[in-house]
């Protein structure tokens, strides 16, 4: 499933990575200027943290900024992941869509994308107070690996789709967690290869503010055809499964 998204990432570059990049280019640049703005006004007073709004820590009107900032980056990365989903099925078929088509669904679909985030995020949290729980973690998310794709692609309902992922993942496992350890493993490298900002006291605050920027957006730029990769990856793997499935 690799190569197969591989290949079809070179010879579809716009429908894999359009969707992440049209709603990934405004929420980058809507946090930097937000963040320029707030340092530069409301925040003039306070110690400008590493990374910006989105490395703020400390207790107060900061961190309630940061949870919004958060909040709307979730939402819209749903909207992304949803988009590329439906992009990358519908050129698997042979059907390619426009930007538009794409979105629509993940769109009129998100409180779902919401609710099964939501699932996930809570019962991730629970089990991961216990060693037991962290050692089920693994297992949980190759039998709801594909859930996303199942809502998005069949139109299920959240409840459905997480009950036709553990289905069809049985015996499907190992080849899935390959695919996401790979998919994390890039992400982490690269994570790791894009430098880190300055402390506080390395430099002006202008000029951290411009560090962080050109970090945040070479960040973006790279991450986009990692997330595309991952997705059509995963996408790829579902529809493969559901073909050869009885």
């Amino acid at each position: 499933m690799l190569s197969a998204a591989a290949a079809l990432m070179r010879d579809f570059p716009r429908e894999t990575m359009l969707p992440l990049l049209a709603i990934q280019t405004p929420l980058v640049i809507g946090t930097i200027l937000l963040t320029v703005l707030l340092y530069s006004s409301v925040f003039a007073d306070e110690v400008y943290p590493r990374g910006g709004i989105t490395g703020a820590t400390e207790a107060g009107a900061q961190v309630i900024v940061l949870v919004v900032v958060v909040a709307a980056g979730v939402v819209l990365g749903l909207v992304a992941q949803g988009a590329t989903i439906v992009s990358v099925a519908a050129v698997a078929r042979g059907q390619p869509l426009t930007l538009s088509q794409a979105l629509d669904p993940a769109f009129t679909r998100l409180g779902g994308l919401i609710v099964l985030t939501v699932i996930f995020t809570v019962v991730g949290g629970l089990l991961a107070f216990t060693i037991v729980g962290l050692a089920v973690i693994p297992f949980l998310i190759a039998r709801f690996g594909v859930a996303y794709q199942v809502y998005l692609l069949e139109q299920t309902s959240p409840i459905e789709a997480l009950t036709q992922s553990w289905r069809t993942m049985q015996g499907n496992m190992l080849r899935l967690l390959g695919i996401m350890v790979i998919g994390l493993a890039l992400a982490f490298l690269i994570g790791a290869l894009v430098p880190v900002s300055p402390g506080p006291e390395s430099a002006s605050r202008e000029l951290r503010m411009a560090i962080d920027a050109g970090l945040r957006i070479l960040q973006g730029g790279i991450l986009i055809p990692v997330a595309a990769f991952a997705h059509a990856s995963i996408t790829l793997y579902y529809l493969r499964i559901r073909e050869e499935t009885p």
